[in-house]
């Protein structure tokens, strides 16, 4: 008998099933290339765009993985989960801020388009809305060129300010234009957020690991650091974190929520409501890096730890470096009870900003164009991380771990053995490969055998090759 769930389901759906069916009883082996979408749909007599729901189903679950040009392939089973960073050494006492001495040249390497990029944090120029914005520069050059001759509003453009508060309204963040302030990138966001809050010499809790760019600004400003336990499962130990706090005189808190750089996890949002709770009873402000948060694999619009804020002690800072161009240098933060001296801090240091290209941008969020390429560039990603997932696992050693991001750019590498990251660094640069070793992402002397992996740009034959030939270096370490 046909019940009425049977009834309901859709033709993508069965097909979907059928195919994991096979998939799990190794009818079609891993690794194999799935039918054409033409093929599939005559096999299946139903439209090539079912068939093309049915293997979006089979990404979401984890079965397939799409290939620019080339189709469907069949997904190998993962390996063991990455071990939590746990069984490093933490010793809950505040630290020197102290950077890796060779990261300027991780950021060179990652720049240099004569290198192999899979350590560059950038996303390709084919995930950005390049045509857009030469169109909306265009526009704005021919029809406003009035923008070219004045400095913008000391918070910056007010247009720009209003669209990005329908977008954090939309992510559950209540914000008018004037608690909005733009700055020039994340970065310029975070500085002005830690100096708001705390002075040389306090001390700020950190993820661990941690994005190098938290690193350095917390030695420019004369910071002590405390790292935290950090899991790439759901992020920072809220446990470990309460004791800190309890124990020791803590200035503020920094941490992302959503697509973790390195760890690309998504803390429960129970969790972020837990640190909005410890905010609250410690009297400390939170620092949320939420620059990832529309890098999302699965099109998922999660709340930040700033929409559970009802009293002003997070400071949220983001930026469109990762969804409309690095370049532009342009990102915001939303100051609760430190805006007004972020506000002061920054007309100290660069007035309003570029008005010509905050307009720009302004123009473009209005249009529909920016949903359309957020969600090219989150698909595109996510095929991106499929892809290079089967290459690391067929060309790095029996026993590395690699995580198993929600989103984000990046794989946090773990690798058996006694595989030292920073050698392997050099030994991939003269070869032409860049990748970013675990040290850069400590506070002290941790991660040794972890990398950075990027799949930030489309896998080529030249990141196929890098691949494999970083493999054999790994395997070459006594």
């Amino acid at each position: 008998m046909i019940t009425s769930e049977q009834k309901t389901r859709f033709r993508y759906e069965e097909i979907a099933d059928h195919m994991i069916s096979a998939i799990c009883e190794g009818t079609i082996s891993y690794g194999s290339r799935l039918p054409s979408l033409r093929v599939a749909s005559q096999r299946y007599n139903c439209a090539v765009s079912v068939v093309l729901q049915a293997y979006e189903i089979l990404e979401m679950k984890g079965y397939a993985y799409g290939v620019e040009k080339s189709g469907y392939f069949v997904r190998s089973p993962l390996k063991s989960p990455l071990p939590q960073p746990h069984k490093e050494k933490y010793y809950l006492k505040s630290e020197d801020a102290t950077p890796l001495n060779i990261l300027e040249r991780v950021v060179e390497a990652g720049n240099d388009d004569s290198i192999i990029p899979l350590g560059a944090g950038n996303p390709h120029e084919s995930l950005l809305p390049v045509k857009s914005l030469k169109q909306s520069f265009q526009r704005i050059l021919k029809e406003e060129s009035h923008w070219i001759s004045q400095y913008s509003d000391e918070g910056g453009n007010r247009e720009l300010r209003k669209q990005i508060a329908s977008i954090m309204l939309n992510r559950g963040v209540s914000a008018s234009s004037k608690d909005i302030l733009i700055t020039s990138g994340c970065t310029e966001a975070i500085s002005l957020a830690v100096q708001s809050c705390s002075s040389p010499g306090d001390v700020i809790v950190t993820e661990s690991p941690v994005f190098p760019g938290i690193i350095q600004i917390l030695n420019q400003l004369k910071r002590r650091v405390i790292p935290v336990p950090t899991s790439s499962d759901d992020g920072m130990n809220l446990s470990i974190l309460e004791n800190v706090l309890a124990e020791e005189e803590v200035k503020a808190v920094i941490l992302t929520a959503l697509y973790q750089n390195p760890l690309g996890y998504v803390m429960k949002e129970e969790n972020r409501r837990q640190v909005i709770r410890l905010a609250h009873k410690f009297r400390i402000n939170i620092i949320e890096d939420d620059i990832y948060s529309q890098c999302s694999f699965h099109h998922k619009e999660e709340r930040p730890v700033k929409s559970f804020d009802s009293e002003g002690d997070v400071i949220y800072c983001s930026s469109f470096s990762k969804t409309i161009s690095p370049g532009i240098r342009l990102g915001w933060l939303i100051g609760g009870k430190k805006h007004e001296k972020c506000r002061k801090l920054k007309m100290g240091l660069t007035l309003g900003g570029n008005p010509l290209v905050q307009q720009v941008v302004a123009d473009y969020l209005k249009s529909p164009r920016y949903s359309r390429n957020i969600l090219h560039l989150q698909k595109a990603a996510a095929r991106q991380a499929a892809e290079l997932k089967q290459l690391l696992l067929s060309h790095f050693p029996e026993g590395t771990a690699i995580t198993e991001p929600a989103g984000g750019f990046y794989f946090w590498v773990e690798l058996p053995g006694n595989t030292d990251t920073l050698e392997l660094f050099e030994s991939a640069l003269e070869r032409g490969i860049s990748i970013v070793p675990g040290q850069a992402f400590a506070i002290g002397e941790r991660y040794s055998n972890c990398l950075r992996i990027s799949f930030a740009s489309p896998i080529t034959e030249e990141t196929r090759q890098a691949v494999a030939q970083l493999g054999s270096l790994i395997k070459q370490t006594p």
